[in-house]
């Protein structure tokens, strides 16, 4: 008898601090809001945002179109 009362208390203990852990936790992500630099850049700098996504890209679109310049000229040179 005694243990089936003891087991109920530590079931009910471990629900009620669930319970707690569960409530604060909801509490954290309501008041939570991520501050990204990145995201911010898109949508309070708009411009400074898409014109450095541009100079990226065509950065990146750069050096490949030169590197495979370089390819063929050098295919071009031992022919």
């Amino acid at each position: 008898m005694v243990e089936i009362i003891i087991r109920q208390f530590n079931d009910l203990l471990i629900m009620n601090i669930f319970q707690v852990i569960d409530s604060y936790q909801y509490e954290m992500e309501s008041r939570y809001q991520e501050k990204s630099m990145l995201t911010n850049l898109f949508t309070e700098h708009k411009f400074l945002g898409w014109l450095g996504l541009f100079i990226v890209f065509f950065s990146i679109f750069a050096i490949f179109v030169f590197q495979f310049l370089e390819w063929e000229s050098n295919d071009n040179n031992k022919s």
